[in-house]
């Protein structure tokens, strides 16, 4: 299946993100981040955008559930998911794509299992997925190195192949944190291109990047300082 060319995926315009008055601790080199209200319709695409060190990576690690906040309420698909058990959460975090800027790539799989981890942990049979796995990685242009392993990939590839893996389950919600920032124009265009294609079909957009610019968003905010200031004219 050409990656470009899914069903409408829209849900309606219940939230698929909403942040109130959250707040987070500070980190190493960041600013923590201080009553933040944030609201996100499911199908929207929001660009935050902020320079280094503003809290963007934090923020969207709140809104992955890799970090608890140290005060106010999250909600993700209408759920707050610290009052889920374990497993609630965990399935609950299969419904988003994550692109964090550690990757989080699995060295002992090789790139075409990591692009098809998603599926394979929804209990899709491996010989039922593996041919979109195949189109994607080729559009991503890395159909070469399928059966290679991460650490045989340059920085560039690890990314995008972390955006494959994001892409693949067909996520509800995807949260992309600076997804081109080591790509070539190309790759970058590509990768653009195919979260923006991902959008028009009813997918939820968070990206953040220090380019302000980086993608015709919908809704814009700058993050200063740990607080999110409203983009004027939007």
């Amino acid at each position: 299946m050409d990656p470009l060319s899914d069903p409408d995926l829209s849900q309606g315009t219940t939230s698929a993100l909403r942040l109130s008055g959250v707040a987070a601790p500070r980190r190493a080199g960041t600013s923590g981040l201080e009553g933040v209200d944030l609201e996100v319709a499911q199908g929207d695409f929001l660009l935050v955008h902020g320079e280094a060190g503003a809290g963007k990576s934090l923020l969207m690690s709140l809104a992955g559930l890799n970090v608890r906040p140290a005060a106010g309420r999250i909600e993700i698909l209408g759920l707050n998911p610290w009052r889920l058990a374990a497993a609630g959460r965990a399935r609950l975090r299969r419904r988003m794509g994550l692109v964090f800027q550690d990757l989080n790539l699995i060295e002992g799989m090789t790139v075409a299992e990591n692009a098809g981890l998603p599926m394979r942990i929804a209990g899709i049979r491996p010989d039922t997925y593996r041919r979109d796995v195949a189109e994607l990685l080729d559009w991503m242009g890395l159909g070469e190195k399928a059966d290679a392993f991460p650490e045989d990939l340059d920085h560039d590839q690890r990314q995008r192949l972390a955006v494959a893996r994001a892409v693949a389950g067909r996520p509800e919600v995807i949260l992309a944190d600076e997804p081109v920032g080591w790509m070539g124009p190309e790759a970058a265009g590509r990768v653009l291109r195919l979260l923006l294609q991902l959008n028009r079909q009813g997918v939820t957009l968070v990206m953040a990047s220090r380019n302000p610019d980086l993608a015709p968003a919908r809704r814009r905010l700058a993050l200063v300082g740990g607080r999110i200031l409203p983009e004027a004219g939007t």
